[in-house]
């Protein structure tokens, strides 16, 4: 503490000094709280009257501690201005108070300001809502309050003698405030005329024309001050039309009814700025819907009631004007313009104190609002008659203002960038209170931590932290609705499964989990190719620990001939890591053989058609950024168009034709190519005459190793010749694929076979048997094509399986709870009726069979 601090906190410091060497405890802003609260005056009945004593609050100092070793001399710093201001607003009484210190109100205020102090902690863990405190200690240093001096005990004897201080007189009902009660500026004492005053009035001359009323009307207005009025309250007889249809956000700042605002300060900031300069100073606030641009106003009000770091706005009320009201009756030609010069001339008449805001700001600027009222608008803001802040999204703004250079020019505009997951978690764990509240209900940490991280992956098309809270806000009233006490992460992934389609089951499984298993999970879909799944699985297991720097999850280049699965791999990677078929875009690029074909990936530059559509490929994952991106064959585009994804592959990121990064790191890239598929054949015709058998030389697990490494190192040397060296040296992996054997194509046709089963049972109620013939059948009569792969077999099930079960149906052979029994005779695929009495004679269940 300085020495120019004032007496009054020495002796507060010392006494809070005593407590901690007393308690054996390091020194703190808590220690000096509870100093305050042993202290006879204003301050200790404040806090007494949120249960706030000395014991409560020295209880919390054991735990609480400050974010920093100098916050106590920044409270008093604090205090200092907030006192010089409190004197700066009476100056009627600037000979008494102009020499007056900073008192144990002010710095009680200051402390009330600062998060990161343990005396803020301290009261928060004490269950106080320092909002509240801080409001009370403003109203009561400022004169706006009257001190409450009934019958609250004195604070208890043990912590005043801890804090060195002599037990409270009894206290008297003549006893002055500490702060001697003064008239502030008041919107009601301003002039009803709007010509009254042609400029905004100066801060000290707002002042003195609400001072004390004079003996006779002041030569600046001709009207006698109505009074002592709150500062921040709205005279509906001269402000009828704002009163009406506005909502003062700084008045209920000061009263501590707004909800809390975290990780915006930078917005914030930006904000004031934008309103202190002289022209062009209406702030217009631009992101996506739910982003939090009515928070970032929100906090503005707050910063302004509070009076921190607002210097020349400290003044200034913001009021929000509902755009509906102001709308609403106005269907007849020239009444909103009417309309807005009544609000016009009742900001006017304001001097400059009134700041609107308008949410959905492009409504008064649309198609809707007529000629007349965007003229009156237009002249308003040219002239700095009507002082806004607005709010609208991105396209809407380039649509309806950015399009109309003259209106562009009287805004400013702030982008509002949606919360990262850590800093809406922040916001939401502020904002859990006021939904237990309402809910009566409690939330779990990591409930709070799922619905973030849920949220994030799982609903793409909406922003945070506006689509975690709605989960939350769900979930809490499921919760109440089934008289639960407490909402758990199993409540909240039941929401997500709902908003999303994504199994309840898959929600509450870690990565971890699946991720340890993820061969098998791919095994599940993929025949063969263990060895490449087993790569794959390594890569991402390795990334996900948290060694990709900035780089995506992974990057994998699939090669092999046609029909052997590497299509499917991607389908099933995604269904895998992602828990949808559907979270996958896939990019067919021999569609991108020109080099102008990279405008179509990220979007046609500005003066081009199609520029705000955005680009096939960055709006995809800019909207969904937890997917798997399929780049098919890529051999066949221009050597520009794949030059282009290196920044892709090496820093996870890609500005699109809008300007925008987009965000890849959360993606799994996945590129095919035919490149190598004559190497395959001749490397295993060169494997069958060295004798390492059939399946010796597509899997290291299944055969010998030798033969693996030479035909994928064949593989590997192909893609490096076709491909460009730095896009080849930037991927995770090259996986080869060798053409499957009959016995691969054996089990593709029991899985097929088996989809076939269930699609049947579930739409017909008619079970499918096969036989291990018939499977030998399919092979034989062109389902196995070792250079066409896994495609031909496909092709043959639908002509000898699903064309004769289809022409049973429909002509009544087959009906509900039979059996179509596929077999083989004479080597042909033969498909039989089973009478339900002959299944039912058999004792089956499921009615679904496959007997191979």
């Amino acid at each position: 503490m300085t020495s120019r601090a004032a007496p009054e906190l020495v002796e507060i410091r010392k006494a809070a000094e005593e407590l901690a060497k007393a308690r054996g405890e390091r020194f703190s802003t808590a220690h000096v709280l509870a100093a305050l609260s042993a202290r006879p005056g204003d301050v200790s009945q404040l806090l007494a009257d949120r249960r706030l004593d000395g014991d409560t609050l020295l209880r919390a100092a054991r735990v609480a501690t400050d974010g920093s070793p100098d916050a106590l001399l920044r409270a008093v710093q604090r205090a200092q201005e907030f006192a010089q201001r409190a004197v700066q607003r009476a100056p009627l009484a600037r000979g008494e108070l102009d020499n007056r210190a900073p008192t144990a109100l002010h710095l009680l205020f200051a402390l009330c300001q600062d998060t990161t102090s343990a005396a803020y902690r301290a009261m928060v863990q004490c269950g106080a809502d320092v909002s509240k405190v801080r409001s009370a200690a403003l109203q009561l240093a400022t004169g706006a309050s009257v001190p409450r001096r009934a019958s609250t005990p004195p604070a208890p004897a043990p912590v005043q003698q801890r804090a060195g201080l002599a037990p409270a007189p009894a206290a008297s009902p003549q006893r002055a405030p500490t702060v001697r009660p003064i008239t502030t500026t008041t919107l009601t004492s301003i002039p009803a005329t709007p010509t009254a005053v042609a400029g905004p009035m100066s801060r000290e001359g707002a002042s003195r024309a609400g001072a004390a009323a004079p003996a006779k009307p002041t030569k600046r207005d001709g009207k006698k001050p109505t009074g002592t009025h709150d500062p921040l309250e709205l005279d509906a007889k001269l402000f009828p039309l704002l009163a009406a249809i506005g909502k003062n956000l700084t008045k209920l700042a000061r009263e501590g009814t707004l909800d809390p605002v975290v990780g915006r300060e930078e917005e914030v900031e930006r904000t004031l700025d934008v309103l202190a300069k002289r022209t062009a100073n209406n702030p217009c606030l631009i992101g996506q819907a739910g982003v939090g641009k009515t928070s970032v106003v929100l906090g503005l009000a707050r910063r302004i009631a509070s009076g921190e770091g607002v210097a020349t706005l400290d003044d200034r009320l913001v009021i929000e004007i509902e755009l509906p009201q102001l709308l609403a009756g106005t269907g007849v030609r020239g009444s909103l313009a009417e309309r807005l010069g009544q609000l016009r001339a009742e900001v006017k008449r304001s001097e400059g104190r009134v700041v609107l805001f308008f949410d959905e700001v492009h409504t008064l600027f649309g198609p809707d609002a007529g000629d007349e009222a965007q003229a009156e608008l237009k002249i308003a803001l040219a002239r700095g008659e009507l002082p806004c802040i607005g709010a609208t999204t991105t396209d809407e703004y380039r649509r309806f203002i950015e399009s109309d250079p003259a209106l562009a020019r009287r805004f400013t505009p702030v982008e509002v960038v949606e919360l990262g997951p850590e800093e809406a978690f922040l916001a939401i764990e502020q904002l859990a209170p006021l939904y237990e509240q309402h809910h009566s209900a409690k939330y779990r940490p990591e409930a709070l931590a799922r619905a973030v991280t849920w949220s994030v992956r799982y609903l793409p098309g909406r922003a945070l932290p506006d689509k975690a809270i709605s989960i939350l806000d769900l979930a809490g009233a499921r919760a109440r609705r089934r008289g639960e006490r407490e909402v758990t992460p199993e409540g909240v992934a039941e929401v997500v499964a709902e908003l999303s389609g994504v199994p309840e089951a898959r929600l509450l499984e870690t990565d971890g989990e699946r991720l340890l298993r993820f061969e098998e999970l791919l095994a599940e879909r993929i025949v063969g190719h263990r060895s490449a799944l087993a790569k794959v699985a390594t890569v991402l297991r390795r990334n996900a620990s948290g060694f990709r720097s900035k780089r995506p999850v992974g990057t994998f280049l699939l090669l092999g001939p046609t029909g052997v699965g590497k299509t499917e791999t991607a389908k099933a990677v995604a269904e895998c890591l992602f828990f949808s078929e559907t979270a996958m875009t896939r990019i067919d690029m021999s569609e991108y053989a020109e080099p102008h074909a990279i405008a179509r990936l990220v979007g046609a530059p500005p003066g081009y058609v199609g520029h705000d559509a955005g680009g096939q490929l960055t709006e995809a994952v800019r909207r969904r950024p937890y997917q798997v991106i399929l780049l098919d064959e890529i051999e066949k585009a221009h050597r520009d168009v794949l030059e282009g994804f290196l920044q892709v592959f090496d820093e996870g990121r890609l500005t699109d034709g809008r300007g925008r990064t987009i965000d890849f790191t959360n993606t799994v890239l996945l590129l095919t190519s035919n490149i190598g598929a004559h190497v395959s054949d001749d490397e295993t015709r060169e494997r069958g005459r060295i004798g390492f058998g059939k399946r010796g030389g597509r899997d290291a697990s299944e055969g010998d190793a030798n033969g693996v490494t030479k035909y994928e190192a064949a593989m590997a040397e192909a893609a490096r010749a076709a491909l460009p060296p730095e896009l080849y040296n930037r991927i995770d992996e090259v996986l080869a694929f060798a053409p499957l054997e009959r016995d691969d194509i054996a089990e593709v046709a029991r899985r097929m076979l088996g989809g076939l089963a269930s699609d049947l049972e579930l739409q017909r109620g008619v079970s499918l048997e096969v036989s291990a013939a018939a499977i030998d059948a399919l092979l034989d009569r062109g389902g196995f094509d070792k250079a066409l792969g896994a495609r031909p077999m496909r092709r043959t099930i639908g002509r000898l399986v699903e064309a004769p079960v289809a022409e049973m149906l429909l002509r009544g052979e087959l009906t509900r709870g039979d059996a179509a029994v596929v077999d083989a005779d004479a080597g042909k695929v033969v498909v039989r009726r089973r009478a339900r009495s002959s299944l039912g004679a058999r004792g089956r269940e499921d009615g679904i069979s496959l007997s191979m």
